[in-house]
Order: structure tokens, then C-alpha cells, then sequence
């Protein structure tokens, strides 16, 4: 190895542990909005998007021509479960609308919002909801309570939160798929 390649080698090194460094460092910073009045409300997450699955037996025409071997028994459609999203601050609405899929072939469900809030305390009301309301078994609409959905398809939040001016509140799912609101830690 010539003088030169080590050297630009040794040089890479340097850059990388000193990049890898700053990324940690920067890493540590806490991130305020940059409105010096105001704070932010955040709701973000992605979730998998769950689909009412229809199967049916062929039919004579769809049989036609296929090898006996390769008959399906019944065929399935999977149609994409969409979901209405309602954010509330203080009884004032957000928003309120549909929330479709991320994208056609991705089949997840991602939200990503951000409000811009006035300092204080305040009451938030987030709800997620399957848009229309899935169906039971029977055919009648299922119950509107979050528990009452499979793998738990609804969220909700209603929760009293404090931001002070440049806060950033996060509405996200826990590990157990309930929506929580974190919150900046208090100032020291």
C-alpha cells in the first residue's frame, strides 16, 4: 500500500467516525417548532391496512379452459378497508375526513398531520375509525366502540394535554396500538 492510498484511506476513516459523531450528537438536541408563539400538534403513524376479504365459488365460465389440476375451489376479492379520521382541539375540529390508502400497491395506512396550536392546556379528542363502519357477521354495522373492532381497527384518544410556546405534541400508536399523546418533558 503506497503512502497515498493509506492516507486516503486514513482520511475516509476520519470523515465517517467524525459524520457518524455529529449524527449522534445532533441526535441528542431536542427539536422545538419554530414559531416562537406557537405550538404544534403532530399526528403520525402507518399501520397495515386490513381488507374485508369475499370469496365465492367459480363459476362455469371462469372454470372454462383451466386444467382440472389448477381449479381454484373459490374465488377472492380483497377490498381495502378505508378509515375516517376526526381530530378535535377543545371542542374546535381540525380535522375530519377520510384517510385512504398510502398508495395502491402499498397496502398500509399512514397519517401524517401537523396543526399549529396556541400555547396552553387543552383537551384533544382523536379519533380513527373504519369509514363505513364494518359489519358483523350478521350484516348489521358493528359496534362504534374501539373494543368492539377486530385487531383492534379503531383508535381513540381523549386526553388533556399542555404545550408551551415551540412544543411539539406526538399523537401515535403505543406498542399495544392505543393512541397516546407525548408530550415534551417539563422544563429544568
Amino acid at each position: 500500500m503506497t503512502a497515498a492510498t493509506f492516507t486516503r484511506k486514513l482520511a475516509a476513516v476520519a470523515l465517517t467516525v467524525t459524520a457518524l459523531l455529529g449524527i449522534v450528537l445532533l441526535s441528542r438536541v431536542p427539536w422545538r417548532s419554530s414559531a416562537e408563539d406557537a405550538a404544534e400538534l403532530r399526528v403520525s403513524w402507518r399501520i397495515p391496512a386490513p381488507s374485508n376479504r369475499r370469496c365465492r365459488p367459480p363459476t362455469e365460465a371462469e372454470l372454462r379452459g383451466v386444467l382440472p389440476h389448477m381449479r381454484p375451489t373459490e374465488v377472492c376479492t380483497d377490498e381495502a378497508v378505508s378509515f375516517r379520521l376526526t381530530i378535535l382541539l377543545d371542542g374546535d375540529t381540525l380535522r375530519a375526513g377520510a384517510v385512504g390508502l398510502s398508495s395502491p400497491r402499498a397496502r398500509t395506512i399512514s397519517v401524517h398531520e401537523r396543526f399549529p396550536i396556541p400555547p396552553g392546556r387543552h383537551e384533544l379528542d382523536v379519533n380513527f375509525l373504519p369509514d363505513p363502519p364494518m359489519q358483523s357477521s350478521d350484516g348489521s354495522p358493528a359496534n362504534p366502540d374501539p373494543s368492539g373492532f377486530p385487531q383492534g381497527l379503531a383508535m381513540r384518544l381523549s386526553a388533556a394535554v399542555v404545550a408551551g410556546p415551540r412544543d411539539v405534541i406526538l399523537v401515535t400508536p403505543d406498542d399495544g396500538g392505543r393512541l397516546v399523546a407525548v408530550t415534551p418533558p417539563p422544563p429544568s
